[in-house]
């Protein structure tokens, strides 16, 4: 009589002998989260490896619709579709009730491109590759400090995702022991970057540490995306409890916890800044940002000149004139998100953290800082927003930004400009510096002379600035603005159609002529037209340079803003055009009568009016 032999696997039979239960299966939920990060975690490398293909083959990024790009980002949208199928099975794995399966996937495909463009812009000169392409020689180390980063992005995604997918199956995430993985990870990257490209810092400003850490604060952006609900771990982005959503239409004062956010003041305190979200039913992700002027302070006297309220921002209110009226039916701006970043640092927004001690009086140079954690803070009040009401959710690529500023919150604009299209991914972003050329004089006390100053290692000269300058443009000679930081920065523009420069001024600006230190208005009114004329016909950068025979300084926040018309056009029409058409934009250039005005102005070295 023959036996009927069950055969039981190997693994089921270790499992009753220990008395271990089976694993569990994925709830479709689960599934939908795991499929989630592990295919925007291939995506990342896919896409990195294919970018530096591209890069070794041709000398620049890949061509857009590349074969093998889109193919990584089909496999996303396949994943989400077989796994995903569902608005209730994306609410399931966590994410917003309002999110589905289409918005999901166009997120996580934004995310994957935009990783990789971040971190291609850091690692060789802007998204044009500036350096890169005109430093042969140094390629191997640039591409190395690329690959490391990417896959220093990639290990630091999949560990926290792992820990999470852990957390919401029942299996406790260690938070702790995740975050000693990561920090003993990050320091692993920086010193093999170190070794393998010492010359980083002098490439691209910025160097091992710094372009490690930035690689990390790309991964908790890629977690955040990735994972709706990241309790235990607490990350710096995204909707949390620390980044409450105020009230719309409302001026709220947001102050940043220094300790929490980096950020300080020049005598130490709290920085603060005001935000006003668009009314209900006006689109939250249309935001204006305005930097405060106020001058600069290099050394005791100058620093020593300066009242107490220009070191502080807690008693700033915002500002509500011009393009920053929430109530004028002019205003093209009117129904947009405003923010406003009050100046308390006197290093043209632009300081690194550096601390500047003239004998009894201690100045903190945390400009870049206090800028940067601002909108990041304003990117994640619109994260939440836009998580909880809209079905594609939140996507970098849906802010609509102009960034501007009058004096040397001009300054800030123009040097901040990178950082809000290449680390935040605000592509539709334009900037549009206001009464803040920053041209030299020709002389040691310039502009460029200045900037070499400010760009020392130490302080109290030097204020921490390299690290947070362009990467394709960090040397004294870019600290002028009009024209040496224009020309760097045109050709890495209209990658969007926002994507543009525009600079706003009269020409006639007695605080610009002294705090530059131009021997005559003439002498500076010149400068200023040879510049226009040296940047005419660039695509993507504009000027609006009015004629007025009075003085005036700053425009854009003020009545001027509806008033100061340059070859027929008010600054209000133009610059809301910009937005309208982008791709319409003409420059706005007169002569006007400042050559009989003021004796010694030339005309214009090419044609206008």
């Amino acid at each position: 009589m023959s036996m009927l032999v069950r055969r039981v696997p190997l693994a089921l039979v270790l499992l009753s002998a220990l008395h271990l239960p089976a694993a569990r299966a994925l709830t479709p939920g689960q599934a939908c989260e795991k499929a989630a990060t592990d295919r925007l975690r291939t995506c990342v490398a896919a896409v990195g490896k294919r970018t530096l293909a591209c890069y070794r083959d041709t000398g620049a990024t890949c061509t857009p619709g590349d074969a093998a790009i889109a193919t990584s980002l089909a496999t996303v949208a396949a994943m989400a579709m077989l796994k995903c199928p569902d608005t209730a099975t994306v609410t399931a794995a966590g994410y917003s009730a309002a999110l589905t399966p289409a918005g999901l996937i166009a997120r996580l495909q934004e995310a994957c491109k935009s990783a990789i463009a971040s971190l291609e812009a850091r690692s060789f000169g802007g998204p044009h590759a500036a350096v890169r392409s005109t430093n042969p020689s140094d390629r191997s180390c640039l591409d190395f400090a690329f690959t490391k980063g990417r896959k220093h992005i990639e290990s630091a995604l999949r560990t926290q995702s792992r820990c999470l997918l852990n957390e919401h199956r029942g299996r406790p995430c260690d938070a702790t022991r995740v975050n000693a993985r990561l920090a003993s990870r990050e320091a692993a990257s920086t010193t093999s970057i170190s070794r393998k490209c010492p010359s980083l810092q002098e490439l691209v400003a910025v160097d091992a540490a710094t372009f490690t850490a930035r690689a990390s604060a790309q991964a908790r952006g890629l977690v955040a995306t990735a994972h709706g609900a990241t309790a235990p771990l607490t990350l710096d982005c995204g909707p949390r409890a620390s980044v409450p959503v105020p009230p719309r239409a409302t001026n709220t004062q947001v102050v940043l916890n220094s300790t929490e956010w980096g950020t300080r003041c020049g005598d130490g305190s709290d920085y603060a800044f005001r935000l006003r979200l668009a009314p209900t039913g006006s689109p939250v992700e249309k935001v204006v940002v305005y930097m405060q002027g106020g001058g600069v302070c290099y050394d005791a006297a100058t620093c020593g000149s300066r009242g107490s309220d220009y070191f502080e921002a807690l008693s700033d209110g915002m500002v509500s004139g011009g393009a920053m009226s929430s109530t004028a039916s002019t205003n093209p701006f009117r129904d947009w998100t405003k923010v406003y970043l009050p100046y308390c640092t006197q290093d043209l927004h632009i300081g690194g953290g550096a601390t500047s001690v003239y004998g009894a009086q201690t100045v903190e140079r945390f400009g870049a800082l206090n800028t940067r954690a601002s909108l990041r803070y304003l990117r994640d009040v619109v994260w939440s927003i836009m998580d909880a009401s809209d079905p594609d959710g939140f996507r970098p690529d849906r802010m609509t930004v102009l960034l501007t500023g009058g004096s040397a919150g001009g300054y800030g604009a123009a040097y901040n400009y990178h950082y809000a299209l290449d680390d935040l991914r605000w592509v539709h972003t334009t900037a549009a510096p206001d009464s803040g050329l920053g041209m030299d004089n020709g002389t040691v006390a310039g502009v460029i002379g200045l900037g070499a100053v400010i760009a020392l290692p130490d302080p109290p000269a030097g204020w921490g600035v390299r690290p947070y300058l362009p990467p394709y443009c960090f040397s004294a000679e870019c600290t002028e603005i009009f024209t040496n930081l224009l020309v760097a920065t045109q050709p890495r523009l209209k990658g969007t159609q926002e994507q543009q420069v525009l600079t706003i001024t009269n020409q006639i600006d007695s605080v610009q002529v002294g705090t530059t230190f131009f021997s005559s208005t003439a002498a500076w009114v010149n400068t200023l037209r040879a510049s226009y004329c040296a940047i005419q016909g660039m695509v993507g950068l504009h000027s609006f340079l009015g004629a007025q025979s009075t003085s005036i300084h700053g425009m854009v926040a003020g009545g001027e803003f509806n008033t100061v018309a340059a070859d027929g056009t008010l600054l209000r029409d133009w610059l809301g055009g910009a937005f309208a058409d982008p791709d319409g934009v003409t420059d706005r250039v007169e002569s006007g009568t400042l050559g009989v005005d003021y004796p010694g102005v030339n005309p214009f070295p090419c044609t206008v009016d």
